[in-house]
Formats: C-alpha cells, sequence, structure tokens
C-alpha cells in the first residue's frame, strides 16, 4: 500500500522537476531497520525515508498527543493537528534534518480474540499498544497494554499471548493480525505519528528550483493526498470486515463515547505536566484537530 502511495507521489515530484531529481524506492528494512531510520537520514545513510514514531519511544515527546483515542475521527485531522504543532515550532528532535511531512497514520481501532461489546470488556486483558500514551490510555480503560512490533502481534495472538491489539485496518490485514481477531470496537483509537525526512546536506545542496517543488509538495499539500489514500485503502478493508459473517464490528453510542473521554483527562493531565509545553502541545492539537473536523 505505502508503495503505491509514495511512487505515485514522487512520480509526480520527479515530473515537476522535470526529471533533476529520481526518487528511487527501498522496501521496508532494506537499506535501514525501523528503529534507526530517523537516525539514518540524519546521518547521510540514505537520503530520504520515512518512519513511525512508536519505534523510538520518547524521542518525540510532543507529537505522542496523537496516540489519544477518541479525539481526532480521521487520519487528515490528526496529520493536520501533527502539521500544525510543528508549524507552530511546538516539536522538538527535528531541527538537523530536512521535514517533508509530519502526519498520522491510519487511525486504530480495537481488534479482539473475544466478544468485544463495549470499552468495558477491554478490564483485565492483554493488548497491544504502540507508543506510550496509547499505552496510558489503555490502563486507563483497564487493559493491559503490551509493547510488542508489529510483525509479533499475530504470533502472540495465536499463543493467547494477548487478546487483541489496536491497529488501523490496513495493519490488521498486512500482518495477519485478521486471522485471530474476530470482534472489532469501531472507536478511533488514536494514531502512531510519522515523519518523511530527508537528509539536510542532501536538500541544501539540491538546486533552488527543485527545493521549491518538494516544499510546494511537502506539508499540508501532502496531507490531503496522504490522508485520501490511506484513508480510503483503510476504508475499503474496513467494509469487507463488515460484509464478513465471521467477524463483528460494535460502534459505541456518542453518550458511551463522552463517558470514557472523561476516563482519558487524567492520562493527558499527567503528559501534559511532564512534556515541556505540554499543555499548550495538547491544546493547539486539539484546536487544530477540530478545525480540520470543521472543514
Amino acid at each position: 500500500m505505502t508503495t503505491d502511495l509514495f511512487g505515485d507521489y514522487f512520480e509526480e515530484i520527479e515530473e515537476r522537476t522535470d526529471g533533476k531529481l529520481k526518487i528511487k524506492m527501498f522496501s521496508g528494512g532494506t537499506l535501514v531497520s525501523a528503529k534507526d531510520t530517523f537516525d539514518a537520514v540524519e546521518q547521510g545513510l540514505v537520503d530520504m525515508a520515512w518512519g513511525v514514531t512508536s519505534y523510538t519511544p520518547g524521542r518525540f515527546r510532543e507529537l505522542e498527543v496523537a496516540e489519544v483515542p477518541l479525539y481526532a475521527s480521521d487520519i487528515y485531522e490528526a496529520s493536520v493537528g501533527l502539521w500544525t504543532l510543528y508549524e507552530k515550532g511546538l516539536v522538538k528532535g527535528f531541527e538537523n534534518v530536512h521535514v517533508f511531512a509530519i502526519l498520522s497514520s491510519g487511525i486504530q481501532r480495537l481488534h479482539s480474540t473475544k466478544p468485544l461489546g463495549s470499552f468495558t470488556a477491554l478490564e483485565g486483558e492483554r493488548y497491544r499498544a504502540a507508543g506510550p500514551l496509547a499505552a496510558k490510555s489503555l490502563e486507563a480503560f483497564g487493559a493491559d497494554p503490551v509493547a510488542l512490533a508489529v510483525p509479533s502481534i499475530a504470533e502472540n495472538l495465536s499463543k493467547n499471548v494477548l487478546t487483541g491489539s489496536i491497529n488501523d485496518w490496513n495493519a490488521v490485514f498486512t500482518w495477519g493480525i485478521a486471522d485471530y481477531v474476530k470482534w472489532h470496537l469501531d472507536v478511533p483509537f488514536g494514531s502512531s505519528p510519522v515523519f518523511i525526512t530527508i537528509n539536510k546536506r542532501k536538500y541544501n545542496a539540491l538546486p533552488e528550483d527543485v527545493r521549491q517543488v518538494l516544499n510546494e509538495m511537502g506539508g499540508r499539500n501532502f496531507i490531503r493526498y496522504w490522508s485520501d489514500s490511506l484513508g480510503g485503502e483503510n476504508e475499503r478493508l474496513r467494509e469487507q470486515v463488515a460484509s464478513s459473517d465471521q467477524d463483528e464490528i460494535t460502534v459505541p453510542p456518542g453518550k458511551e463515547m463522552e463517558v470514557w473521554k472523561a476516563r482519558l483527562m487524567p492520562v493527558i493531565e499527567e503528559w501534559s505536566e511532564n512534556v515541556a509545553n505540554g499543555q499548550q502541545v495538547w491544546e493547539t492539537y486539539l484546536d487544530a484537530v477540530n478545525n480540520a473536523h470543521q472543514q
């Protein structure tokens, strides 16, 4: 999915630079491991890469806000929220790279090997979570969060080490999770932030007109393309699950959602107190998400 998504967009970048820029893609893990992606770009081992912040927990604290469930309802809203934080200078750690985009991955849902009709079914159960705020949020709902890399989820579900996992629909199918989870709570349960970065020396060495194309096609202009493409695929896969006789999707009523949002407030408050400018980061993110929702 991501290869096709990036491939089409990068072809357009190449065309707009009249072939002055060529982007050669390598599949995940070919050049560098997921957890080393950011450093590889910064050090010049690769020119450009995309990665997920949950592979380096605690490194990009401000971006963790996207992990909080029940606020951003889709990829576009969460991506606008994250990019707004970066635009306003509230995100640290990207000073030594050129940032093409900071985005949200697919919005996660709850998927379980046991009946999952409401949030109360999470109590005492082991769920895979990516990122510190995602884990804290699961704890607020009574679950026992487990940190695992995505490729390990299916195996741990098969061995009953996990009851379930929080993932977007795309990951559920890509990593074989769908073979084990047949109950799904269809609520926006946060997401993992994504970055696309370019080595700063490489970027600065490019002709000015090429840099201009990258700037024009990155940031907010990339968000809509990314959101429509990735979001559309997630919606297609959700419909596939909904049409299956073997799966059950539950959507809680809005009143219940508000009750569980209140459960998350202590998590948000604790995080805000332990992150520099945490309250400002949260409020800025939330305002941007709400504004994007109204668009």
